[in-house]
C-alpha cells in the first residue's frame, strides 16, 4: 500500500489552501474565456466567425483538465524514477523543433512541432521538466549543499500566521551542513538548467529562455546553493544576454521601442503604443464587453500575447486590479502551504510550479504596460494557446498534488521507528 492510502488526510490542510487554488483558476480560466469571446473576434483565425478562436481554446480546455487530474493523482515520489527519461525525451523534442518538416516556424521562430491539426510547443514542456529534473536532482544532492532558513521570516509566536522558515524542515540535519561542494552542489545543477536553457534559446525564444532561468536559479538558491557561486553566475549570464540582445538587430529594436514607444509608434513600438492605448481608453471601469476597437481595428495578436491590454480596454482598471489579486493570492497561498513540505523534493515542484505561473505572468502583464520589452509570452489561463494552458493546468496539478501529500502526516522511516 502506498503512502497516500496509509495516511489520513487533515482536511483543514488540504481543502482550505486546495479550495482557495482551485476557485482562482477556475475564476482566471473562466474570466479568459470571457475575454476571447471578444478579443478573438478579428484574430487571423477567427474567419467570419467572431467565436472561433473561443471554440478553439474550448477544444483544449478538457485536455487541460484531464492533463492537471493526473498530474495531481500521480504518485510524484515515483515520478521520480523516470524524471531523467523525461527530461532526454522533451531535449529531443526541442531539438526537432529545428527540424524542416516536423517543426514549424512562424515569423522567424522554430517553437512548435505539427502533429496534423495539433501544434505542440516543447519549451511549454521544458518548464515542466526543468522543475522535476531539478528539484529531483537537488535532493539527492543535499549532503553538497546547505539549506537556506530565510531568518527574516521569523519574527516569534507574536505573529505565528507569518512564514516561519527556520522551523526545521524533516530535510534538514546536520550532514546537510558539512559544506558545499563546487561541482556536484552548483556546475551539474547548472549544467540541467543550462541544457532546457540553451535548446530554447536556439529557436529562439529569449523571454521564455529568460523565465526557465530565473526560476531555475531560484530553486537551486533556495536548496542551498552558495550565493558567492550564484551571483556571478547570474551577472554573467545577464551579460551575456544583454549581449546577444544587442548583436540582434530585431530584438535590439524591441528594446529601444520600448525605451521611446511614442517615438517608435509607427514602426517597432506600434503593438506597445496601441496597448498602453488600451488601457487609456478603458479608464477606471472600461468601455464595456465586447465594446473595444482595438482589437478590432488597432491591436494585432490581442487575443495572445496583449490581452491584458484588452481587458484594461473593455473592463477597465477594476478588472485589470482584479487579475492582478487573483495571481498574487495563488502565489501567497503556495507559499504559507510550503512549511509543511516533508522533503526537499517536494518543496521545490511546489515551488517552481507556482514561480513558474506567477513569473509568466507579472512578465506579460510588464511587456503590456510597458514596463518590460516587448516579448512573446502569453497571460496563464486567459490568452489563448492550447499547450500553455495544457502546461499551467499540470502545473496547477502539482501543486495540489504536493498540498495533499503534506496534510498527511510523513510517514516514519524504520531508524525513526
Amino acid at each position: 500500500m502506498t503512502e497516500r492510502q496509509v495516511q489520513p488526510v487533515r482536511a483543514s490542510r488540504f481543502w482550505v489552501p486546495a479550495s482557495c487554488i482551485i476557485v482562482l483558476a477556475v475564476a482566471l480560466t473562466g474570466f479568459g474565456l470571457l475575454m476571447l469571446s471578444s478579443a478573438g473576434a478579428k484574430a487571423p483565425k477567427a474567419g467570419s466567425d467572431p467565436l472561433h478562436i473561443l471554440y478553439l481554446q474550448l477544444r483544449f480546455l478538457p485536455v487541460a483538465l484531464v492533463a492537471g487530474f493526473v498530474a495531481f493523482m500521480v504518485d510524484i515520489e515515483k515520478l521520480r524514477r523516470w524524471v531523467w527519461w523525461l527530461y532526454g525525451g522533451v531535449c529531443v523534442l526541442l531539438v526537432m523543433v529545428r527540424i524542416p518538416g516536423i517543426g514549424r516556424a512562424v515569423k522567424g521562430s522554430w517553437r512548435w512541432i505539427s502533429l496534423g491539426p495539433i501544434n505542440i510547443q516543447p519549451s511549454d514542456l521544458g518548464k515542466l521538466v526543468l522543475v522535476l529534473a531539478l528539484s529531483h536532482y537537488l535532493a539527492n544532492s543535499q549532503r553538497f549543499l546547505r539549506p537556506v532558513y530565510f531568518n527574516w521570516f521569523d519574527v516569534g509566536p507574536k505573529f505565528p500566521w507569518l512564514i516561519s522558515f527556520k522551523k526545521n524542515f524533516p530535510w534538514i540535519s546536520p550532514t546537510t551542513e558539512a559544506g558545499w561542494d563546487l561541482y556536484r552542489g552548483f556546475i551539474l545543477p547548472c549544467c540541467i538548467i543550462g541544457t532546457i536553457c540553451g535548446l530554447i534559446l536556439i529557436e529562439p525564444d529569449l523571454g521564455t529562455m529568460a523565465l526557465c532561468g530565473a526560476v531555475g536559479m531560484t530553486i537551486l538558491f533556495v536548496s542551498g546553493a552558495r550565493i558567492q557561486y550564484i551571483i556571478p553566475t547570474v551577472l554573467a549570464a545577464v551579460s551575456a544576454f544583454a549581449y546577444v540582445v544587442y548583436n540582434w538587430e530585431n530584438r535590439m529594436k524591441r528594446v529601444t521601442s520600448f525605451l521611446d514607444p511614442e517615438g517608435t509608434k509607427a514602426n517597432e513600438g506600434y503593438q506597445l503604443w496601441q496597448g498602453m492605448l488600451a488601457f487609456a481608453c478603458g479608464g477606471t471601469t472600461g468601455e464595456g464587453l465586447g465594446k473595444g476597437l482595438q482589437q478590432r481595428y488597432f491591436l494585432p495578436e490581442a487575443h495572445t500575447d496583449f490581452i491584458f491590454s484588452i481587458v484594461g480596454e473593455e473592463l477597465g482598471l477594476v478588472a485589470t486590479g482584479l487579475v492582478v489579486l487573483g495571481f498574487l493570492l495563488l502565489f501567497f497561498v503556495v507559499v504559507f502551504s510550503l512549511r509543511r513540505a516533508h522533503n526537499l523534493y517536494q518543496f521545490n515542484v511546489c515551488l517552481g510550479a507556482s514561480l513558474f505561473i506567477i513569473l509568466q505572468a507579472l512578465i506579460n502583464m510588464g511587456v503590456v504596460t510597458g514596463l518590460l520589452p516587448t516579448k512573446g509570452m502569453s497571460l496563464p489561463f486567459i490568452s489563448y494557446g492550447g499547450t500553455n494552458l495544457v502546461t499551467m493546468f499540470v502545473m496547477l496539478g502539482l501543486i495540489l498534488n504536493c498540498l495533499l501529500m503534506w496534510a498527511r502526516p510523513p510517514l516514519m522511516t524504520p531508524r525513526e521507528l
